[in-house]
């Protein structure tokens, strides 16, 4: 099997598109739906990414490889440090707004994913119908972002690990893994409270960003440990198993449908606007939806490089 190599900006150039993919990724993982592997794919570093992260988990890495790794994670973290208070805001303040942002945003991915299935066979239909129930079946036990389960630690560790694999995949949120396991407003909160508390913007500084860290800490080693072992298994599931694994991850998308519903009645259960709001979500969604597919178009070679040159086409897989 020939090794795959690295396609994507060369040069002097990957340092700016990789800064500029990074500040994308960190904004798609304050907004459940949007994906922030999309936004590598976008501007064509995911595969030299994914290249990176395969050398430095292994020990094996390089300049080139910490140097990108190093410009995304830093573009990222900035952009998530200034917004994550705004956006926290604005998802408990006007929820049906920004869920039928959420919805179309989510259901942008569906075509990136759909170009990298292709053909698509009965592996593909059983993968798409699993994870459609999978999605839909979850998505129903938590479908408000204020609803937390807890800032329990192994709840953390675990959305953590959930979040940060998503990232590595185009078309699947993190954030919106987040809001299915109630821990989008504690992440997001103890993130803003660790800026002002940075900032000196709160009373008790110290006592501030220990509470912030009691939330970020389990947290982020579930994301270190989703970069050491997660990674891999995604590697491995899309080289053997490619259409099954795409199929999933379509029926997760699809899924959304359920877990992004704006609407819901006193009781917390799915209902139906007036028709005024109907309309207004129709086009919040619509445009939700054109920004997400139109960022993945941006980069059109993209496509094709993620295809030839990724883990991900080493097996058909059916």
């Amino acid at each position: 099997m020939r090794e795959p190599t690295a396609a994507g900006p060369k040069g002097s150039s990957i340092t700016t598109s990789a800064i500029a993919g990074g500040a994308l990724m960190g904004l798609a993982n304050l907004v459940p739906g949007v994906s922030g592997g999309t936004m590598l794919l976008a501007v064509g570093v995911y595969p030299a990414c994914i290249e990176a992260i395969a050398k430095v988990t292994a020990l094996r890495p390089d300049r080139e490889s910490v140097k990108l790794l190093v410009s995304v994670a830093t573009a990222a973290a900035c952009v998530v440090l200034l917004l994550a208070g705004p956006v926290r805001t604005l998802v408990l303040d006007h929820r049906w707004a920004m869920y039928s942002l959420f919805l179309g945003s989510t259901l942008g991915g569906v075509p990136v994913l759909w170009r990298l299935i292709g053909s698509a066979g009965w592996r593909t239909g059983i993968g798409t119908t699993v994870g459609l129930a999978a999605m839909a079946a979850t998505a129903l036990g938590s479908p408000d972002p204020a609803a937390t389960t807890g800032m329990q630690v192994p709840m953390l560790f675990l959305a953590g690990l959930g979040a940060f694999a998503a990232m590595l995949l185009p078309g699947l949120s993190g954030s919106y893994l987040l809001v299915l396991a109630g821990q989008y407003v504690p992440v997001l909160g103890a993130v803003e409270a660790l800026k002002n508390a940075l900032l000196g913007w709160e009373g008790s500084r110290v006592a501030a960003a220990l509470d912030a860290a009691a939330v970020l800490v389990p947290f982020a080693a579930g994301c270190l440990a989703a970069l050491v072992l997660m990674s891999r298994l995604i590697r491995t599931m899309l080289r053997r198993h490619r259409s099954l694994t795409l199929g999933f991850l379509l029926g997760l998308l699809a899924g959304a449908m359920v877990g992004l519903w704006p609407f819901a009645d006193e009781a917390g259960r799915l209902a139906f606007p007036e028709v005024a709001k109907g309309v207004a979500a129709l086009v919040l969604a619509a445009g939700g939806f054109a920004v997400t597919s139109g960022i993945a178009r941006l980069r059109p070679a993209a496509d094709n490089s993620i295809t030839a040159a990724s883990p991900i086409s080493q097996s058909n897989g059916g």
